[in-house]
């Protein structure tokens, strides 16, 4: 699973769902951790001395307060401000417990700050820098500080800022990460939709300007027959033949700026464009079969179904590992559906941002488009009507 994939997921619900559950599990085997050595005195970090008394079990209780408030604030669907809230609790009830050790006595060793106290603390800092604004970022930060530089009141001695400051750099360090990847990924997603919004226009400026011709072509003739009825053309006709070449000229003016030298016109006929796709490229078979008939589809209708369906056989051909076939399946009737299936393995639209804008033009065009995992590979639906809808 790509990198991508992996901060798309988390940023979605099931995503959520594994953070809690993660976080939850993580806190849990902490404080069961902190519990054990001060029962026992025998662990991978061991509990520096024999406990002193009752408050020995204060940071272990400390730290399962804190994470509790830790998985509030990781909670599915938390907003901004209820995440930043429990989320700057968390260190609080941390600075509580040291204050609260300051003045027993200490000892040779001290009351350190348990793994449970440090868990959550990374924690809320990750959860805030990966969900809240900078303000709610900057108060849970300093927050963190204070509770992890309170380790001093704990043991009376010992260099306390540059652990301190070291915890919230490594506890913001992957929420911010995960933040500029999504933001990353929103851009792309964005830039996409722009992108195939401007084809879309390119293409129905194509169109219209191939209507116009007509109507220009049609003024011509007429006024060749303009001396039978010189009461009806002799004075319309020559405006709308000058109207329709301006207008024809503008838009092709237009279209030229807008194209790219190496891109492709839109296709006139959807199934001739379908199966120039079939056959066999790049160590690739594809085969295509069309059901019913695609004349009454809109031009424009026409060319996002051939380019969708050059789109997932690109796809399948650089992502979907092991691929030898792709087939493509067009159904023409109440509008027209069509399937995009390769037998690969691993996701045929991994790592780029084509479908996306394959599913912009579908859906500015009334249609849908759904693409993932299949029986025997990547699956891409679309279902567009005929005429484009609005």
């Amino acid at each position: 699973m790509g990198l991508n994939r992996i901060v798309e997921v988390l940023g979605g619900p099931l995503g959520e769902r594994i953070l809690w559950g993660g976080a939850g599990a993580v806190l849990a085997l902490a404080v069961v951790a902190d519990l054990l050595t001060v029962r026992s005195g025998l662990a991978a970090v061991p509990w520096p001395g024999p406990p002193h008394g009752p408050w020995d079990w204060l940071p272990a209780a400390s730290g399962a307060a804190a994470g509790g408030l830790v998985l509030l604030a990781l909670r599915p669907r938390a907003g901004a401000a209820a995440t930043g809230a429990a989320a700057l609790a968390a260190p609080l009830v941390v600075a509580a417990s040291s204050l609260a050790l300051w003045p027993l006595p200490k000892g040779m060793f001290g009351y350190p700050v348990a793994i449970s106290e440090a868990c959550a603390l990374l924690l809320a800092l990750a959860v805030t820098a990966l969900r809240c604004d900078a303000r709610w970022i900057a108060a849970v930060s300093a927050a963190a500080f204070l509770a992890a530089a309170s380790d001093r009141l704990r043991e009376g001695a010992g260099d306390f800022l540059t652990p301190a400051l070291l915890l919230v750099a490594v506890g913001l360090a992957p929420g911010l990460y995960l933040r500029w990847r999504r933001y990353q990924r929103e851009y792309h997603v964005e830039r996409a939709r722009a992108q195939e919004r401007l084809a879309v226009a390119r293409d129905l400026h194509d169109v219209v300007a191939h209507e116009v011709t007509g109507i220009v072509v049609q003024a011509q003739a007429l006024r060749r027959i303009a001396d039978t009825r010189p009461e009806a053309a002799v004075r319309a006709l020559p405006e709308i033949e000058a109207a329709g070449a301006r207008a024809l000229e503008a838009m092709r003016s237009l279209v030229s700026r807008l194209r790219e030298p190496d891109e492709a016109p839109p296709v006139p006929d959807a199934w001739e464009g379908l199966n120039r796709l079939a056959g066999g490229a790049g160590g690739l078979e594809v085969a295509v079969r069309v059901e019913g008939s695609l004349a009454g589809l809109a031009p424009e209708v026409g060319t996002a179904l051939v380019r969708i369906a050059q789109e997932a056989v690109t796809n399948a051909r650089r992502h979907a590992r092991g691929a030898s076939r792709v087939s493509v399946e067009v159904e023409a009737g109440d509008g027209v559906r069509m399937a995009v299936r390769d037998d690969g393995r691993g996701s045929g639209g991994a790592g780029g941002f084509g479908l996306v804008g394959m599913a912009e033009r579908a859906r500015l065009l009334g249609g849908e488009l759904t693409a993932g995992p299949g029986a025997d590979g990547w699956e891409v639906h679309v279902r567009l009507p005929e005429k484009p809808c609005g």
